[in-house]
Protein backbone atom coordinates (compact mmCIF):
# COMPACT_ATOMS: atom_id res chain seq x y z
CA UNK A 1 0.00 0.00 0.00
CA UNK A 2 1.02 3.64 0.12
CA UNK A 3 3.35 4.98 2.15
CA UNK A 4 2.09 7.29 4.19
CA UNK A 5 4.28 8.45 7.20
CA UNK A 6 7.54 9.30 7.52
CA UNK A 7 9.35 12.77 6.14
CA UNK A 8 10.46 10.84 2.63
CA UNK A 9 9.94 13.26 0.14
CA UNK A 10 11.21 16.42 2.03
CA UNK A 11 14.44 18.38 1.94
CA UNK A 12 17.01 17.43 4.18
CA UNK A 13 18.72 20.96 3.29
CA UNK A 14 17.11 23.46 5.25
CA UNK A 15 13.77 24.57 6.15
CA UNK A 16 10.46 25.06 4.22
CA UNK A 17 11.07 28.81 4.07
CA UNK A 18 13.85 28.66 1.72
CA UNK A 19 11.41 29.63 -0.61
CA UNK A 20 11.49 28.82 -5.13
CA UNK A 21 12.75 31.85 -6.91
CA UNK A 22 15.61 32.73 -9.12
CA UNK A 23 18.65 33.31 -6.83
CA UNK A 24 18.55 36.65 -7.40
CA UNK A 25 15.62 37.76 -6.09
CA UNK A 26 15.61 35.30 -3.20
CA UNK A 27 19.52 37.47 -2.45
CA UNK A 28 17.46 40.47 -3.07
CA UNK A 29 14.80 39.21 0.10
CA UNK A 30 17.62 38.21 2.44
CA UNK A 31 18.73 41.82 1.88
CA UNK A 32 15.87 43.21 2.50
CA UNK A 33 15.26 41.26 5.44
CA UNK A 34 18.64 41.85 6.68
CA UNK A 35 18.29 45.41 6.20
CA UNK A 36 14.67 45.83 7.96
CA UNK A 37 16.20 43.47 11.09
CA UNK A 38 18.41 46.21 11.46
CA UNK A 39 15.96 48.75 12.25
CA UNK A 40 16.20 50.71 15.31
CA UNK A 41 12.60 50.90 17.01
CA UNK A 42 12.01 53.50 19.86
CA UNK A 43 10.29 50.55 21.99
CA UNK A 44 10.10 52.94 25.04
CA UNK A 45 7.74 55.49 23.05
CA UNK A 46 4.86 52.49 21.95
CA UNK A 47 4.87 51.58 25.86
CA UNK A 48 4.82 55.17 26.84
CA UNK A 49 1.59 56.07 24.69
CA UNK A 50 0.43 52.73 26.60
CA UNK A 51 0.51 50.27 23.22
CA UNK A 52 2.69 47.99 25.07
CA UNK A 53 3.33 47.25 28.86
CA UNK A 54 5.78 47.62 31.04
CA UNK A 55 6.30 43.33 31.39
CA UNK A 56 6.65 43.27 27.53
CA UNK A 57 8.96 46.36 27.22
CA UNK A 58 11.63 44.54 29.37
CA UNK A 59 10.56 41.77 27.45
CA UNK A 60 11.12 42.94 23.80
CA UNK A 61 14.27 45.18 25.03
CA UNK A 62 16.30 41.40 26.69
CA UNK A 63 15.71 39.53 23.44
CA UNK A 64 15.76 42.68 20.44
CA UNK A 65 19.15 42.47 18.74
CA UNK A 66 21.06 39.74 20.26
CA UNK A 67 23.16 37.04 18.40
CA UNK A 68 20.79 34.39 17.59
CA UNK A 69 22.16 31.89 19.69
CA UNK A 70 21.20 33.86 22.64
CA UNK A 71 17.89 34.52 21.18
CA UNK A 72 17.38 30.97 20.89
CA UNK A 73 18.14 29.78 23.99
CA UNK A 74 16.01 33.17 25.61
CA UNK A 75 12.94 31.10 23.18
CA UNK A 76 13.94 27.63 23.95
CA UNK A 77 15.87 27.08 27.31
CA UNK A 78 14.03 29.37 29.70
CA UNK A 79 10.22 29.10 31.16
CA UNK A 80 9.59 32.65 29.67
CA UNK A 81 9.94 31.70 25.44
CA UNK A 82 6.27 31.58 25.36
CA UNK A 83 6.74 35.02 26.60
CA UNK A 84 8.74 36.37 24.71
CA UNK A 85 6.60 35.16 21.55
CA UNK A 86 3.52 37.13 23.43
CA UNK A 87 5.09 39.80 23.55
CA UNK A 88 5.87 40.34 20.10
CA UNK A 89 2.37 39.02 19.10
CA UNK A 90 0.82 41.93 21.26
CA UNK A 91 2.78 44.32 18.94
CA UNK A 92 1.38 43.19 16.06
CA UNK A 93 -2.23 43.41 17.70
CA UNK A 94 -1.61 47.59 19.04
CA UNK A 95 0.99 49.03 16.77
CA UNK A 96 0.17 49.30 12.87
CA UNK A 97 3.32 51.42 11.60
CA UNK A 98 4.32 49.64 8.72
CA UNK A 99 8.32 49.74 9.98
CA UNK A 100 7.08 48.01 13.11
CA UNK A 101 4.98 44.98 11.73
CA UNK A 102 7.42 44.61 9.21
CA UNK A 103 10.09 44.54 12.22
CA UNK A 104 7.92 42.43 13.90
CA UNK A 105 7.14 39.89 11.35
CA UNK A 106 10.68 39.72 10.41
CA UNK A 107 11.64 38.77 13.66
CA UNK A 108 9.10 36.16 14.08
CA UNK A 109 9.83 34.39 10.85
CA UNK A 110 13.90 34.59 11.69
CA UNK A 111 12.94 33.02 15.23
CA UNK A 112 11.47 29.74 13.11
CA UNK A 113 13.94 29.55 10.15
CA UNK A 114 16.42 29.52 13.74
CA UNK A 115 14.42 27.52 16.03
CA UNK A 116 12.24 25.08 13.37
CA UNK A 117 9.66 22.93 15.01
CA UNK A 118 10.74 23.94 18.35
CA UNK A 119 9.74 27.24 18.04
CA UNK A 120 7.27 27.03 15.81
CA UNK A 121 5.54 25.11 19.05
CA UNK A 122 6.10 27.98 20.97
CA UNK A 123 4.07 30.19 18.61
CA UNK A 124 1.40 27.97 18.81
CA UNK A 125 1.51 27.69 22.51
CA UNK A 126 1.27 32.01 22.32
CA UNK A 127 -1.86 31.75 20.25
CA UNK A 128 -3.61 29.01 21.59
CA UNK A 129 -3.83 30.01 25.00
CA UNK A 130 -7.15 32.16 26.36
CA UNK A 131 -7.69 35.70 24.60
CA UNK A 132 -5.00 34.90 21.99
CA UNK A 133 -7.71 33.34 19.63
CA UNK A 134 -7.28 36.26 17.16
CA UNK A 135 -3.79 35.96 15.64
CA UNK A 136 -4.50 34.01 12.88
CA UNK A 137 -7.11 36.66 12.51
CA UNK A 138 -4.22 39.59 12.53
CA UNK A 139 -1.95 37.59 10.47
CA UNK A 140 -4.40 37.24 7.96
CA UNK A 141 -5.12 41.23 8.21
CA UNK A 142 -1.44 41.51 7.01
CA UNK A 143 -2.51 39.80 4.01
CA UNK A 144 -4.50 42.55 2.64
CA UNK A 145 -1.77 45.10 3.25
CA UNK A 146 -0.36 46.83 0.58
CA UNK A 147 3.27 45.97 1.00
CA UNK A 148 4.98 42.41 -0.49
CA UNK A 149 7.39 42.64 2.73
CA UNK A 150 4.66 42.02 5.37
CA UNK A 151 2.20 39.73 2.86
CA UNK A 152 5.51 36.99 2.09
CA UNK A 153 6.34 37.57 6.37
CA UNK A 154 2.95 37.01 7.34
CA UNK A 155 2.14 33.93 4.86
CA UNK A 156 5.11 32.26 6.27
CA UNK A 157 4.36 32.46 9.96
CA UNK A 158 0.72 31.92 9.51
CA UNK A 159 1.73 28.69 7.35
CA UNK A 160 4.20 27.61 9.98
CA UNK A 161 1.28 27.96 12.48
CA UNK A 162 -1.27 26.55 10.66
CA UNK A 163 0.64 23.21 9.80
CA UNK A 164 2.01 22.63 13.43
CA UNK A 165 1.30 19.34 15.07
CA UNK A 166 2.63 18.49 18.72
CA UNK A 167 4.68 15.80 16.80
CA UNK A 168 7.09 17.92 15.25
CA UNK A 169 8.41 19.53 17.82
CA UNK A 170 9.42 16.16 19.82
CA UNK A 171 13.22 16.41 20.90
CA UNK A 172 14.01 13.33 18.84
CA UNK A 173 12.80 14.61 15.57
CA UNK A 174 16.15 16.02 14.46
CA UNK A 175 15.55 17.23 10.82
CA UNK A 176 12.68 20.09 11.02
CA UNK A 177 11.22 19.10 8.11
CA UNK A 178 10.49 15.42 10.03
CA UNK A 179 6.79 16.96 11.13
CA UNK A 180 6.09 17.67 7.75
CA UNK A 181 4.91 13.75 6.70
CA UNK A 182 1.98 13.61 4.78
CA UNK A 183 -1.33 12.54 6.64
CA UNK A 184 -4.19 10.51 5.57
CA UNK A 185 -6.34 11.31 8.53
CA UNK A 186 -7.29 14.59 9.44
CA UNK A 187 -5.31 16.32 12.23
CA UNK A 188 -7.56 19.01 12.07
CA UNK A 189 -10.64 17.81 12.64
CA UNK A 190 -10.99 18.56 16.03
CA UNK A 191 -9.31 22.30 15.45
CA UNK A 192 -11.51 25.24 16.43
CA UNK A 193 -13.84 26.44 14.02
CA UNK A 194 -11.68 29.64 13.76
CA UNK A 195 -8.71 27.68 12.58
CA UNK A 196 -11.19 25.97 10.09
CA UNK A 197 -11.80 29.40 8.70
CA UNK A 198 -8.19 30.63 9.00
CA UNK A 199 -7.32 27.83 6.94
CA UNK A 200 -10.10 28.67 3.87
CA UNK A 201 -9.04 32.17 3.79
CA UNK A 202 -5.29 31.45 3.89
CA UNK A 203 -5.61 28.95 0.83
CA UNK A 204 -7.82 30.77 -1.05
CA UNK A 205 -5.37 33.49 -0.95
CA UNK A 206 -2.53 31.06 -1.80
CA UNK A 207 -4.54 30.36 -4.78
CA UNK A 208 -5.43 33.45 -5.83
CA UNK A 209 -1.61 34.38 -5.59
CA UNK A 210 -0.90 31.02 -7.80
CA UNK A 211 -3.57 32.29 -10.61
CA UNK A 212 -2.70 36.35 -10.44
CA UNK A 213 0.70 37.17 -9.44
CA UNK A 214 0.68 40.42 -7.43
CA UNK A 215 4.46 40.43 -6.76
CA UNK A 216 7.66 38.77 -8.87
CA UNK A 217 7.81 36.34 -5.78
CA UNK A 218 4.12 35.61 -5.29
CA UNK A 219 4.09 32.06 -6.61
CA UNK A 220 7.37 30.74 -4.59
CA UNK A 221 6.28 31.94 -1.88
CA UNK A 222 2.79 30.64 -2.69
CA UNK A 223 3.92 27.18 -3.09
CA UNK A 224 6.28 26.85 -0.08
CA UNK A 225 3.23 27.95 2.15
CA UNK A 226 1.02 25.00 0.53
CA UNK A 227 4.17 22.51 0.96
CA UNK A 228 3.46 23.36 4.30
CA UNK A 229 -0.48 22.93 4.51
CA UNK A 230 -0.64 20.09 2.47
CA UNK A 231 0.26 17.54 4.53
CA UNK A 232 -3.01 17.89 6.42
CA UNK A 233 -6.17 15.94 4.52
CA UNK A 234 -8.85 18.81 5.42
CA UNK A 235 -6.48 20.95 4.24
CA UNK A 236 -5.82 19.08 0.72
CA UNK A 237 -9.84 19.10 0.56
CA UNK A 238 -10.01 22.62 1.51
CA UNK A 239 -7.04 23.59 -1.54
CA UNK A 240 -9.32 21.34 -4.27
CA UNK A 241 -12.64 23.54 -3.28
CA UNK A 242 -10.65 26.07 -4.35
CA UNK A 243 -9.89 24.38 -7.68
CA UNK A 244 -6.20 24.75 -6.15
CA UNK A 245 -4.86 21.74 -8.45
CA UNK A 246 -5.63 23.56 -11.72
CA UNK A 247 -3.37 26.36 -10.16
CA UNK A 248 -1.11 24.51 -9.70
CA UNK A 249 -0.23 22.42 -12.43
CA UNK A 250 1.28 25.20 -14.69
CA UNK A 251 4.29 25.51 -11.89
CA UNK A 252 5.02 21.59 -12.83
CA UNK A 253 6.98 22.16 -15.61
CA UNK A 254 10.98 21.98 -15.17
CA UNK A 255 12.44 25.51 -15.10
CA UNK A 256 15.77 27.16 -14.21
CA UNK A 257 14.26 27.45 -10.77
CA UNK A 258 14.83 24.13 -9.15
CA UNK A 259 13.72 24.74 -5.64
CA UNK A 260 10.50 25.99 -6.84
CA UNK A 261 10.35 23.09 -8.62
CA UNK A 262 10.33 20.82 -6.08
CA UNK A 263 8.23 22.46 -3.61
CA UNK A 264 5.51 22.56 -6.26
CA UNK A 265 6.34 18.72 -7.49
CA UNK A 266 5.97 18.12 -3.07
CA UNK A 267 2.63 19.59 -3.24
CA UNK A 268 1.13 17.13 -5.76
CA UNK A 269 2.70 14.66 -3.88
CA UNK A 270 1.22 15.76 -0.64
CA UNK A 271 -1.87 16.17 -2.70
CA UNK A 272 -1.76 12.32 -4.12
CA UNK A 273 -2.51 10.50 -0.81
CA UNK A 274 -5.79 12.46 -1.33
CA UNK A 275 -8.67 9.70 -3.21
CA UNK A 276 -10.25 12.85 -4.28
CA UNK A 277 -7.44 14.96 -5.72
CA UNK A 278 -5.93 12.13 -7.26
CA UNK A 279 -8.82 11.85 -9.47
CA UNK A 280 -8.28 15.55 -10.41
CA UNK A 281 -5.08 15.08 -10.97
CA UNK A 282 -5.33 12.14 -13.36
CA UNK A 283 -7.83 14.12 -15.86
CA UNK A 284 -5.55 17.13 -15.38
CA UNK A 285 -2.38 15.30 -16.88
CA UNK A 286 -0.33 15.77 -13.55
CA UNK A 287 1.33 12.48 -14.11
CA UNK A 288 2.03 13.01 -17.70
CA UNK A 289 3.53 16.24 -16.60
CA UNK A 290 5.83 14.91 -14.43
CA UNK A 291 7.52 12.27 -16.62
CA UNK A 292 8.70 15.59 -17.98
CA UNK A 293 10.10 16.19 -14.35
CA UNK A 294 11.66 12.84 -14.35
CA UNK A 295 13.09 13.17 -17.74
CA UNK A 296 14.63 16.15 -16.96
CA UNK A 297 15.22 15.19 -13.37
CA UNK A 298 18.92 16.65 -12.45
CA UNK A 299 17.96 16.74 -8.55
CA UNK A 300 17.06 13.56 -6.55
CA UNK A 301 14.91 15.07 -4.78
CA UNK A 302 12.60 16.56 -7.09
CA UNK A 303 13.21 13.13 -9.22
CA UNK A 304 11.72 11.51 -5.94
CA UNK A 305 8.48 13.46 -5.15
CA UNK A 306 7.47 13.26 -9.10
CA UNK A 307 7.69 9.54 -9.26
CA UNK A 308 6.45 9.17 -5.34
CA UNK A 309 3.63 11.27 -6.97
CA UNK A 310 3.07 9.64 -10.13
CA UNK A 311 3.36 5.72 -8.31
CA UNK A 312 0.43 6.81 -6.04
CA UNK A 313 -1.73 8.26 -8.47
CA UNK A 314 -1.59 4.80 -10.37
CA UNK A 315 -2.10 2.75 -7.40
CA UNK A 316 -5.23 4.74 -6.47
CA UNK A 317 -6.69 4.88 -9.73
CA UNK A 318 -5.67 0.86 -10.30
CA UNK A 319 -7.48 -0.06 -7.01
CA UNK A 320 -10.69 1.56 -7.87
CA UNK A 321 -10.88 2.25 -11.72
CA UNK A 322 -8.97 -0.34 -13.74
CA UNK A 323 -10.37 1.25 -17.00
CA UNK A 324 -8.66 4.34 -16.48
CA UNK A 325 -5.44 2.97 -14.77
CA UNK A 326 -4.91 1.24 -18.32
CA UNK A 327 -5.15 4.38 -20.61
CA UNK A 328 -2.88 6.34 -18.01
CA UNK A 329 -0.22 3.50 -17.99
CA UNK A 330 -0.64 3.45 -21.97
CA UNK A 331 -0.23 7.17 -22.32
CA UNK A 332 2.99 7.25 -19.84
CA UNK A 333 4.34 4.40 -22.05
CA UNK A 334 3.67 6.58 -24.66
CA UNK A 335 5.64 9.37 -22.97
CA UNK A 336 8.67 7.18 -22.62
CA UNK A 337 8.60 7.02 -18.65
CA UNK A 338 10.12 3.57 -19.04
CA UNK A 339 12.69 4.80 -20.72
CA UNK A 340 13.42 8.20 -18.67
CA UNK A 341 13.43 5.95 -15.24
CA UNK A 342 15.65 3.32 -17.16
CA UNK A 343 17.93 6.47 -17.92
CA UNK A 344 18.13 7.82 -14.59
CA UNK A 345 18.92 4.72 -13.01
CA UNK A 346 21.91 4.23 -15.36
CA UNK A 347 23.13 7.92 -15.14
CA UNK A 348 22.64 7.62 -11.27
CA UNK A 349 23.63 5.42 -8.47
CA UNK A 350 20.89 5.95 -6.15
CA UNK A 351 19.99 4.80 -2.42
CA UNK A 352 17.05 6.27 -1.26
CA UNK A 353 14.66 3.54 -0.29
CA UNK A 354 11.03 5.36 -1.06
CA UNK A 355 12.74 6.85 -4.67
CA UNK A 356 14.18 3.09 -5.84
CA UNK A 357 10.58 1.51 -4.26
CA UNK A 358 8.72 3.36 -6.63
CA UNK A 359 10.75 3.47 -9.79
CA UNK A 360 10.88 -0.79 -9.56
CA UNK A 361 6.76 -0.39 -8.97
CA UNK A 362 6.48 1.84 -11.78
CA UNK A 363 9.00 0.13 -14.18
CA UNK A 364 6.65 -2.81 -13.43
CA UNK A 365 3.41 -1.92 -13.81
CA UNK A 366 4.74 -0.08 -17.29
CA UNK A 367 6.24 -3.24 -18.86
CA UNK A 368 2.85 -4.94 -18.09
CA UNK A 369 1.29 -2.59 -19.73
CA UNK A 370 3.46 -3.03 -23.05
CA UNK A 371 2.79 -6.41 -22.98
CA UNK A 372 -1.16 -5.75 -23.28
CA UNK A 373 0.26 -3.50 -25.84
CA UNK A 374 1.97 -5.87 -27.97
CA UNK A 375 -0.74 -8.68 -27.01
CA UNK A 376 -3.41 -5.84 -28.88
CA UNK A 377 -0.89 -6.23 -32.13
CA UNK A 378 -0.91 -10.06 -32.33
CA UNK A 379 -4.45 -9.37 -32.46
CA UNK A 380 -4.72 -6.76 -34.90
CA UNK A 381 -1.97 -8.64 -37.53
CA UNK A 382 -3.99 -11.90 -36.82
CA UNK A 383 -6.84 -9.62 -38.12
CA UNK A 384 -4.84 -8.49 -41.43
CA UNK A 385 -3.31 -11.84 -41.84
CA UNK A 386 -7.19 -13.04 -42.41
CA UNK A 387 -7.61 -11.07 -45.31
CA UNK A 388 -10.54 -9.58 -43.81
CA UNK A 389 -10.80 -5.82 -42.51
CA UNK A 390 -13.26 -4.32 -39.97
CA UNK A 391 -13.73 -1.15 -38.26
CA UNK A 392 -12.29 -2.76 -34.74
CA UNK A 393 -11.22 -0.72 -32.20
CA UNK A 394 -7.40 -0.93 -32.88
CA UNK A 395 -7.75 1.17 -36.43
CA UNK A 396 -8.84 4.97 -35.36
CA UNK A 397 -7.36 4.85 -32.03
CA UNK A 398 -3.98 7.29 -32.36
CA UNK A 399 -2.45 5.57 -29.62
CA UNK A 400 -2.36 2.03 -30.98
CA UNK A 401 -0.40 3.71 -34.12
CA UNK A 402 1.91 5.67 -32.55
CA UNK A 403 2.78 2.59 -30.13
CA UNK A 404 2.86 -0.14 -32.58
CA UNK A 405 4.34 1.57 -35.90
CA UNK A 406 8.09 -0.16 -36.00
CA UNK A 407 5.57 -3.89 -36.12
CA UNK A 408 4.44 -3.22 -39.27
CA UNK A 409 8.43 -3.46 -40.66
CA UNK A 410 9.54 -6.24 -38.49
CA UNK A 411 9.38 -9.58 -40.23
CA UNK A 412 10.09 -8.13 -43.45
CA UNK A 413 7.41 -5.54 -43.04
CA UNK A 414 5.05 -9.27 -42.76
CA UNK A 415 2.06 -6.68 -41.80
CA UNK A 416 2.45 -3.96 -44.32
CA UNK A 417 2.79 -6.70 -47.08
CA UNK A 418 -0.48 -8.08 -46.37
CA UNK A 419 -1.73 -4.84 -45.94
CA UNK A 420 -0.86 -4.69 -49.86
CA UNK A 421 -1.74 -7.64 -50.27
CA UNK A 422 -5.56 -7.02 -49.72
CA UNK A 423 -5.34 -3.88 -51.95
CA UNK A 424 -4.25 -6.09 -55.19
CA UNK A 425 -6.71 -8.65 -54.21
CA UNK A 426 -9.57 -7.99 -52.05
CA UNK A 427 -13.45 -7.44 -53.62
CA UNK A 428 -14.72 -6.66 -50.14
CA UNK A 429 -15.74 -2.94 -49.54
CA UNK A 430 -15.29 -2.88 -45.60
CA UNK A 431 -12.12 -4.69 -46.02
CA UNK A 432 -10.74 -2.26 -49.06
CA UNK A 433 -11.88 1.08 -47.03
CA UNK A 434 -10.32 -0.18 -43.98
CA UNK A 435 -7.10 -0.72 -45.74
CA UNK A 436 -6.56 2.62 -47.24
CA UNK A 437 -7.12 4.15 -44.07
CA UNK A 438 -4.42 1.90 -42.32
CA UNK A 439 -2.32 2.68 -45.13
CA UNK A 440 -2.71 6.35 -44.40
CA UNK A 441 -2.11 5.94 -40.76
CA UNK A 442 1.37 3.83 -41.53
CA UNK A 443 2.38 6.72 -43.75
CA UNK A 444 1.68 9.47 -40.64
CA UNK A 445 3.05 7.72 -37.97
CA UNK A 446 6.16 6.19 -39.35
CA UNK A 447 9.09 8.63 -40.34
CA UNK A 448 10.08 7.22 -43.33
CA UNK A 449 7.45 5.20 -44.89
CA UNK A 450 6.55 6.62 -48.32
CA UNK A 451 9.78 5.60 -49.61
CA UNK A 452 8.51 1.65 -48.23
CA UNK A 453 5.49 2.22 -50.11
CA UNK A 454 6.85 3.28 -53.06
CA UNK A 455 9.21 0.33 -53.60
CA UNK A 456 6.12 -2.08 -52.62
CA UNK A 457 4.27 -0.37 -55.32
CA UNK A 458 1.56 1.15 -53.46
CA UNK A 459 0.33 4.08 -54.94
CA UNK A 460 -1.02 2.89 -58.23
CA UNK A 461 -3.26 0.09 -56.29
CA UNK A 462 -5.18 3.19 -53.75
CA UNK A 463 -5.22 5.80 -57.11
CA UNK A 464 -7.14 2.63 -58.64
CA UNK A 465 -9.79 2.09 -55.55
CA UNK A 466 -10.06 6.32 -55.98
CA UNK A 467 -12.39 5.53 -58.91
CA UNK A 468 -13.94 1.92 -56.95
CA UNK A 469 -17.71 2.39 -57.26
CA UNK A 470 -18.59 2.20 -53.32
CA UNK A 471 -18.08 6.16 -51.83
CA UNK A 472 -16.40 5.10 -48.88
CA UNK A 473 -13.96 3.14 -50.23
CA UNK A 474 -13.43 6.14 -52.41
CA UNK A 475 -12.85 8.40 -49.75
CA UNK A 476 -10.42 6.52 -47.75
CA UNK A 477 -8.28 5.78 -50.83
CA UNK A 478 -8.53 9.86 -51.73
CA UNK A 479 -7.21 10.48 -48.34
CA UNK A 480 -4.60 7.91 -48.45
CA UNK A 481 -3.50 9.06 -51.63
CA UNK A 482 -3.08 12.21 -50.27
CA UNK A 483 -0.85 11.58 -47.53
CA UNK A 484 1.31 9.29 -50.45
CA UNK A 485 1.37 12.65 -52.05
CA UNK A 486 1.88 15.42 -49.31
CA UNK A 487 5.02 16.11 -47.03
CA UNK A 488 4.76 15.32 -43.32
CA UNK A 489 4.14 19.57 -42.95
CA UNK A 490 1.52 19.40 -45.51
CA UNK A 491 -0.31 16.34 -43.90
CA UNK A 492 0.24 18.10 -40.04
CA UNK A 493 -1.40 21.56 -42.15
CA UNK A 494 -4.04 19.70 -43.28
CA UNK A 495 -5.21 17.81 -40.38
CA UNK A 496 -5.52 21.22 -38.41
CA UNK A 497 -7.97 22.50 -41.20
Amino acid sequence: GRQDTGSMGYPTDGFASEAGGSQQQLQQADELTEQILRRQVPWETYQKADLISDRELQLIKRYDKQERPTQQRLLLETEEGVLYVNAFFSLLRSIASEEVVQYVLALLEDMVKEGGSKVVGLLKAATTGQGSGDTCAILLRMLQRPDWFTQEKAAFVLSSLLSFTPAAASPATSAPLAAMAPSSSSSSAAAPAASSHSVHTFVEWLCNELRRPSNERSEATAITCLSMLLRDQETRLIFLKHNGISALTQHLVPGPKIQELYEACLCAWLLSFCKEATEEMAQLNIPKKLTEVVRQGNKEKVLRVALMCQHNILQELKQRDGERYARLVSKLIECGLHKHIATQRLMNSYTDEELLASMDWLTEKLEQGMKHEISQFDKYADEVLSGTLDWTLFHKQDKFWKMNVQNFVAKDCQILKALVRILQSSTDERTLEVACHDIGRFIHHYPHGRPLLKALKVKPQVMKLMVHPDPEVQKQALMCTQKLMLSKDSLDLLDLT
